[in-house]
């Protein structure tokens, strides 16, 4: 494993937030959830989602513990910054083992780490961001990837990762589906992006993440490399169900 970090880099920095900080930045947003058909006013003090916050708001605290840092906290070497392991970029197979040291030890405490999710999504990526420019002979992507990478370090965000489709009639491929919305698809392409409609279902973690990766399912090949992100703050752009009724339906 990688060896310890260095004494000034223990120390948790100012934009790591707390267990406390974390259910205070769930009040600020206003995701629409629904638990067996009933609307959460906030998610950070409904007493059904109390175990999937208090893990979340475990794993804040968990990377200020200055014993914990070696695998708590990692260093992205490209920034020089010290961030969050559970949002890092492995720089070696040494941050690969940390990470999974660090995921060992929050499912002692948790049961489920949840936010090692994040983890493998940026990477995979990181990844592909620099796999397309490299094909293409561009830059575009890799430094899009990076902008968004600083910001959700700086601001150490919970990422939730969308990747199941309702998928509906299973027997069916997704252009054959009577509901197009059983799988994420794009509907729209303008000057600012694309636009995109469909649901997805398991989401680990959804009703209290700051924000989604939503990642196209891999059947969709006419729409390759789509990853989109959608705030948690924003009213109206989807909805998380927890409880009753079947994906798809």
């Amino acid at each position: 494993m990688n060896a310890p970090l260095p004494a000034a880099a223990v120390a948790a920095p100012a934009t790591l937030m707390s267990g406390t900080d974390y259910r205070e930045s769930l009040r600020r947003l206003r995701p629409n959830v629904y638990v067996d058909g009933r609307r959460v006013e906030s998610v950070a003090d409904e007493p059904s989602l109390a175990p999937g916050v208090n893990a979340l708001a475990y794993t804040y605290d968990f990377a200020r513990d200055p014993k914990l840092a070696p695998v708590a906290l990692a260093t992205q070497s490209s920034r020089a910054t010290v961030v969050n392991r559970m949002l890092h970029v492995n720089d070696s197979a040494g941050d690969l083992l940390n990470k999974l040291e660090a995921v060992r030890l929050l499912c002692q405490e948790t049961g489920c780490a949840q936010r090692y999710l994040a983890h493998d999504a940026l990477n995979g990526l990181a990844q592909v961001s620099a796999r397309i420019d490299d094909a293409a002979g561009t830059t575009e992507h890799r430094a899009r990837f990076t902008a968004y990478l600083a910001r959700v370090q700086d601001e150490d965000l919970s990422l939730g990762i969308a990747m199941t489709d309702a998928k509906g009639d299973r027997s069916k491929k997704p252009h054959q589906q009577a509901n197009p919305d059983t799988y994420v698809h794009v509907v729209e392409r303008n000057g600012k992006g694309i636009v995109i409609s469909g649901t997805k279902a398991i989401v680990t973690g959804a009703p209290y993440m700051h924000e989604l990766l939503v990642m196209l399912s891999r059947n969709m090949a006419y729409f390759p490399q789509v990853a989109e992100r959608i705030s948690a703050q924003f009213p109206g752009r989807g909805e998380f169900r927890v409880g009753g009724g079947l994906p798809g339906r």
